[in-house]
């Protein structure tokens, strides 16, 4: 069984400011951006003439008929965080019901707070874990805490009535109602297969300023990590060439010892053939020939011993004379490198783009237009590899432009956006075309979704 996840936080800051998290005119580090489109806000109705919840907060609390002066840091309204666990949350969806849920929820807090006071209602998709965002003006008509106390001051001021509407966010979030409304809410949830959580349980609610601290701590982390294992992999890169140079060297040494081996055995042969012959002659002169037998014995070590020597000094030429190249091409390739980034600094990012040109299937002929930065249009298909897919087109045109932020920077254009945001552009007209067409909020007259 999952829980029905209630909590409520005091709003701080102007209407503006409370609202802008709430309307994602931020975008908070833990949103995906490609799902924003699966949001909600059309739950309450804006009075006619405001225009987003900010305003709506503003024209609740001038029209509540308050007769205390708003206080400088007082709270101006409540910000009602209602969801559950990204399980439960998933198999509504997979059930069709999560808009069921949305409404009964907010159905449930205007209930609890008053219709009048409830100006906003937003379902956020885009994060982690789904949840609804219900706004309160806290509005009260119930008797203040320090009347008793003021009845027996000294001096009498002008009696108010005890149902006067005033702005109190503490006289809703006392212990009792807090209780009182997570009872509420879980009856509510019950048929969604949601249940109360434990009552006197520790388990807190995350500080949103708090979890987005430790995302960017973690983010930064995660960097540093990227930057780390980047260099090693540049300097593993580099070792790998080097290493296969070596190999390429070895190889042609070892064809070299092959090919020794062979004129070597062959030379073997002709000494074996020539020392038969000998043997024979040496039989025949064996009684002239004893001492220079142990002559012939000692030339025939020596020359072996000759043999070796050549071959091991051949082995040193070799490798010296390959120490040799590698280290001339490491300087002429170092040097080579920063005469370009000194002289040309558009290459690096061109070539960049050159090779993203010839990856998403642009042939070479229009890659080194693109590269040019002329308008280069074309027809066909293109490989996205965002979506693993290619999208075609009748009719467009492609161009690098400077990055006008960033030096020596550039950025593909097609059909005048970026070649990223046209490859989403076609995956969503793709969508509509197979008939899965993104919900889109309902229209209502001079009220901006």
């Amino acid at each position: 069984m999952s829980y029905a996840v209630l909590h409520i936080m005091k709003a701080s800051g102007s209407c503006t400011a409370i609202a802008r998290h709430i309307e994602r005119s931020t975008q908070p580090d833990n949103a995906h951006p490609e799902l924003r489109h699966l949001n909600r806000d059309d739950f309450i109705k804006y009075p006619d003439g405001v225009d987003g919840l900010g305003e709506a907060i503003q024209h609740r609390l001038d029209h509540a008929g308050l007769t205390r002066k708003i206080g400088k840091n007082q709270v101006l309204a409540l910000n009602v965080l209602l969801s559950s666990d990204g399980d439960a949350l998933r198999r509504l969806a997979d059930e069709g019901r999560l808009d069921d849920w949305a409404e009964s929820s907010v159905r449930w807090a205007k209930e609890t707070f008053g219709e009048e006071n409830v100006v906003g209602a937003h379902l956020h998709m885009d994060e982690q874990t789904p949840h609804l965002h219900v706004t309160v003006v806290p509005i009260v008509t119930t008797e203040r805490k320090k009347k008793a106390s003021e009845a027996k001051a000294r001096k009498r001021y002008r009696t108010k009535s005890g149902n006067a509407p005033r702005l109190s966010a503490d006289s809703i979030m006392t212990r009792e109602n807090l209780t009182h409304f997570q009872d509420t809410y879980a009856e509510a949830m019950e048929r969604f297969g949601l249940e109360r959580g434990i009552r006197g349980s520790e388990a807190r609610h995350v500080d949103q300023h708090e979890y987005y601290r430790k995302c960017q701590i973690k983010k930064k982390d995660l960097e540093q990590d990227v930057v780390t294992l980047t260099t090693e992999k540049e300097q593993l890169d580099t070792e790998t060439q080097s290493l296969e140079k070596r190999k390429a060297e070895l190889e042609m040494g070892n064809r070299w010892i092959e090919k020794t081996i062979i004129e070597s055995k062959a030379a073997n042969k002709q000494l074996t053939d020539e020392n038969a012959q000998l043997a024979k002659d040496k039989k025949l002169l064996v009684e002239y020939n004893s001492t220079l037998k142990e002559t012939v014995v000692g030339m025939i070590e020596e020359y072996k011993g000759l043999e070796t020597s050549k071959e091991k000094l051949s082995k040193e030429v070799s490798a010296l004379e390959a120490y040799k190249m590698s280290v001339a091409y490491d300087s002429d390739y170092a040097e080579y490198k920063a005469d370009i980034e000194k002289y040309f600094p558009d290459v690096p990012d061109l070539l960049i783009w050159a090779r993203y040109c010839k990856h998403i299937g642009f042939p070479d002929s229009f890659t080194q237009r693109i590269i040019a930065q002329q308008s280069v249009p074309f027809q066909g298909s293109l490989y996205s590899p965002e979506h693993s897919q290619r999208f075609s087109t009748e009719h467009s045109e492609a161009k690098l432009e400077r990055d006008p932020d960033k030096k020596h920077c550039f950025i593909l254009k097609i059909d005048g956006v970026s070649v990223f945001q046209w490859f989403r552009d076609m995956a969503r007209k793709l969508i509509e075309r197979m008939g899965f067409r993104q919900p889109e909020p309902k229209q209502r007259g001079g009220i901006r979704r």
